[in-house]
């Protein structure tokens, strides 16, 4: 049977391994959003430029039909 010091020990252990778990999943997190906010910079992009060469198009066959 573990004795009192035994079952310290492996309470203190086990909160270390728990605390070292946490801080992990929170630099995992950390770097997800990072990931997803040059993603939405991105796509952000894309959607601004995709849209003025659409307006551009268009002002274009309109100066084209006078």
């Amino acid at each position: 049977m573990a004795t009192e010091s035994d079952l310290k020990r492996e309470i203190a252990d086990e909160r270390r391994e728990l605390t070292n778990a946490v801080t992990s999943l929170r630099e995992e997190l950390g770097q997800t959003a990072e990931r997803g906010k040059r993603l939405g910079t991105a796509v952000g992009a894309a959607t601004g430029a995709a849209l003025a060469a659409k307006t551009v198009v268009k002002l274009l066959r309109r100066r084209d039909k006078k």
